[in-house]
Order: C-alpha cells, then sequence, then structure tokens
C-alpha cells in the first residue's frame, strides 16, 4: 500500500507541474503576442509578417502594394465562414461585412496590411453574426466615415452583437444610413449602387433575405455583391435589372450555397471571375459542388477563400489580375 501511495503522490506532483509548466508557456505566448501586435516593426521586434516569413506560415494578410497596384482593387479577405470584402478606389476604402468574431484579429490585421488608415464606407449587407462578428472591433480601430445599413427595423434589439456594433458607430460618431434601393455612394472615382433593399418584411423569417445587394462600378469594371441573398432574391433582381446586371467579378452569393448562384442569374451576371468566401471543411459544405459546376458552365474562373487565402483582384486598363495569399509569391493569374 504504501508504494502505491508513493506512486500516488509522484504522479500528483507530476501532474501540478505539467500544469505550471502549461500555464506558464501560456503567459508567454500572449505576451509574445501582446509585443508583436503593438511594438512590431520596432527595433528587434518582428512584425507578424516578419513571423509567418521566418516560420514560413501562410498569412492571410493582402498586399498593401497589390491592393495599390490597380485603378481599382477587391479584396476578398481570408475570415473563415464569413464575408468580408475590402475594395479599394483611388486610396479610399470600403469594407463590406466584417466577418467572425473569431476572425476579429486576422481581420485588423488584413485591414492593416492593405493599407487601410481609414474607411470612408463599412457597409453591413444583414446583421447574422458570419457578417457582423468583426464589425466593432473594425469601428473602434478604424476612423470610419459613414456605416451604411440594411433596414433593421425591429431587429437592433434581437441581437447582442448587433446592438454593440450600432452603440460603437454612434460612440465614435460614425454617420449611420440605412440603405435603400437605387441609391449610390462615391468613392474615389467609383460608386457603389444599392441594387436591392429589402425590408424586415419582405425577407420574412429568412434573414439572408435581408441582404443589401450592392454593385461597384468604375470606368469599365463592375463587382456584384449580393451577401447571402438567395435564389428569391436573385430572381427579382433579374425582373428588376435584367441584362443589366452583367458584372465583371461576383462574389458567389451565400459563402456558394445551392440555396443562391441560380444557372438564371449566373448566366445574365455573366462574370470573368467567382469568388466564394467560406472557411475551410465548414460543416455547410460550401461551396456546393452545383454551384461550382454552373460556375464552370459559365465559363468564369472560380476562387474560394478556405482554398486560395484572401483573394485580390486588382482591375488595370481593363484586364483583372489575380493574387490569392496561398500561391507562392512568385506565382500570379491573369485574366482577360
Amino acid at each position: 500500500m504504501a508504494r502505491r501511495k508513493r506512486r500516488r503522490h509522484r504522479s500528483d506532483t507530476a501532474r501540478k507541474i505539467a500544469s505550471a509548466l502549461t500555464a506558464v508557456l501560456a503567459c508567454c505566448v500572449a505576451l509574445a503576442a501582446f509585443v508583436v501586435e503593438y511594438y512590431g516593426g520596432q527595433g528587434i521586434v518582428p512584425t507578424w509578417e516578419d513571423l509567418y516569413d521566418r516560420l514560413d506560415i501562410q498569412s492571410s494578410t493582402p498586399d498593401a502594394e497589390v491592393v495599390a497596384s490597380g485603378d481599382t482593387s477587391v479584396s476578398f479577405l481570408d475570415v473563415g465562414q464569413g464575408d468580408a470584402v475590402l475594395i479599394c478606389q483611388d486610396g479610399e476604402f470600403c469594407l463590406i461585412d466584417a466577418g467572425t468574431s473569431d476572425s476579429e484579429e486576422q481581420l485588423l490585421r488584413s485591414l492593416e496590411g492593405a493599407g487601410v488608415e481609414r474607411l470612408k464606407y463599412v457597409v453591413m449587407t444583414h446583421p447574422h453574426s458570419d457578417h457582423i462578428g468583426g464589425m466593432e472591433a473594425v469601428l473602434e480601430a478604424f476612423p470610419t466615415d459613414t456605416l451604411i445599413l440594411p433596414d433593421l427595423d425591429g431587429l437592433e434589439e434581437q441581437s447582442a452583437m448587433l446592438e454593440r456594433t450600432l452603440q460603437a458607430a454612434e460612440e465614435y460618431g460614425i454617420a449611420q444610413v440605412q440603405a435603400t434601393t437605387g441609391a449610390t455612394y462615391l468613392l474615389g472615382g467609383g460608386q457603389l449602387e444599392v441594387l436591392l433593399a429589402p425590408t424586415p418584411e419582405e425577407a420574412g423569417d429568412n434573414l439572408n433575405n435581408l441582404s443589401l445587394c450592392l454593385r461597384f462600378t468604375a470606368g469599365s469594371f463592375c463587382f456584384v455583391d449580393t451577401g447571402d441573398a438567395e435564389s428569391e432574391v436573385e430572381e427579382q433582381l433579374v425582373q428588376r435589372y435584367w441584362y443589366g446586371l452583367d458584372a465583371d467579378l461576383f462574389k458567389a452569393g451565400h459563402h456558394g450555397s445551392n440555396t443562391s448562384n441560380t444557372e438564371d442569374f449566373l448566366s445574365i451576371l455573366d462574370p470573368e471571375i467567382v469568388v466564394a468566401s467560406c472557411g475551410l471543411d465548414n460543416d455547410y459544405g460550401h461551396p456546393h459542388a452545383e454551384v461550382v459546376e454552373r460556375v464552370e458552365n459559365i465559363g468564369a474562373a472560380f476562387y474560394r477563400t478556405d482554398l486560395d487565402g484572401t483573394v485580390t483582384v486588382v482591375s488595370h486598363d481593363g484586364t483583372m489580375q489575380v493574387d490569392c495569399t496561398a500561391w507562392d509569391d512568385q506565382q500570379s493569374d491573369q485574366a482577360a
């Protein structure tokens, strides 16, 4: 019996030592992360990008030089199973949606890496957590001129995340504007247009169908973002605009779900490039195989943030160049 007690005592001691070492290690990691986050690039302290390079770890932060290299750039930021799209036009920035709360820190690093110092617009397509999870943090971290919102009548108090986001906008003196169908907002020499702004009554129980449907144009370049709008809303867009919907670049609706991205809608949009924002091995199976096939059938190039990382499309002189953070630095892709 005495021998067993000694073994149990040694085992308990080992567990306590291991637990203490784990706690110390966790504190050291947290301290190191704090130092890199707030003092990276000063003196001998490396930045996150420096660490990624030294450790050969893939970074999802867009390259500011790439973002600024064309007339227009649209970056589909890798925020896991969520949406965050950054438009840059003539040095001005617009962020459409802000990913999940889990991707908040990555989102902030991505905006900094893209060269954002101020946001002219932050757009909330609809108040689901995978679209507004990091929005409060963005409004706190970056001076923002205007927060563009869908019709939130009766929804403000149903989500603590939404309520905090609106409170942050109020606290920082950010103008809040409810979008309406046909409204336009200037960004540099380009224009963001609200193609459709459904009401809560029209969306019913499906908040995906509350999504603002947006079109950004600059010169001959055209980008369409329909948030998570599903087939019913796509049909409304087709009926309203018909072949006036054509686009060069399209963010796949609802992360590439089969509930969106119908054959009719894609054929009328006829984009050259489609990008799906989705998380690796997500529980929803996004993007769905049927959607990938539809995109291939219209002859569009298809990219996805779960495999390609942050996808930046740069438009210049009538051509689009694609840069993905998952690629090697030497790689590039050209789409006519």
